[in-house]
């Protein structure tokens, strides 16, 4: 949570005679459309209701890297940082001088959120549909629940391009009830992305804690 790219037309030309019937045939385009992509780079806006109704909104940048490398560069109206290099999550607050550190896959947008998305996790596999809305023509709007009780996660919902099978926002409710939307800007595939920018070396001045011990 899409954008102009080259490998998006070479996608819609092996879909050009795919009509969707039914929601399984969806569900195969976004899985089929996320496996055939390397990297992902995207503006987003995310949005936070909370349980009173208050909002918070939140701007930055996300960039993916399969298999399992993410960079979350949230930039207004705090800076801070979620990186994974495949292995560990990295959450860095410059401003509190703090580091948390989660083995990969704990974290729920390196598992259920963003899985299909990085080549960690299979849109089928790991959630179960429960209903789905058609918005227009080419836009359905999808929800589903943890297909495994889920600590942290209670609903996610998707809003893709029908056409493509292409994700362009998705919100999930926690198990406390609030809703956070991402709805995602300009986005590109499959460029030149390097592994330097999804490796994190703690500034030696900050606090660092491990959030889960590995077993």
């Amino acid at each position: 949570m899409v954008f102009v790219l080259v490998l998006l037309l070479a996608l819609v030309s092996n879909f050009n005679s795919l009509k969707a019937q039914d929601v399984n045939e969806v569900l195969e385009k976004i899985q089929f459309f996320y496996e055939n992509i390397k990297t992902l780079k995207t503006n987003f806006i995310q949005e936070t209701i909370f349980l009173d109704g208050s909002k918070e909104i939140r701007t930055g940048k996300l960039l993916i890297k399969k298999p399992g490398k993410f960079r979350w560069e949230y930039e207004k109206p705090e800076r801070f940082l979620i990186i994974s290099d495949g292995v560990k999550v990295f959450v860095y607050y410059p401003k509190e001088k703090e580091v948390l550190i989660y083995p990969s896959g704990k974290m729920i947008s390196s598992q259920l959120a963003l899985g299909f998305m990085n080549g960690r996790g299979s849109i089928k596999k790991d959630l179960k549909l429960e209903s789905y809305e058609i918005l227009s023509k080419n836009t359905w709007r999808i929800s589903f629940l943890p297909l495994k009780k889920d600590p942290h996660i209670e609903k996610i919902v998707l809003t893709v391009n029908l056409d493509t099978g292409e994700v362009k926002e998705f919100y999930f409710i926690n198990t406390v009830g609030e809703k956070i939307k991402i709805v995602f800007k300009n986005l590109e595939y499959n460029l030149n992305l390097e592994n330097s920018l999804f490796a994190f070396v703690p500034p030696r001045d900050s606090k660092i804690v491990n959030v889960y011990q590995e077993k």
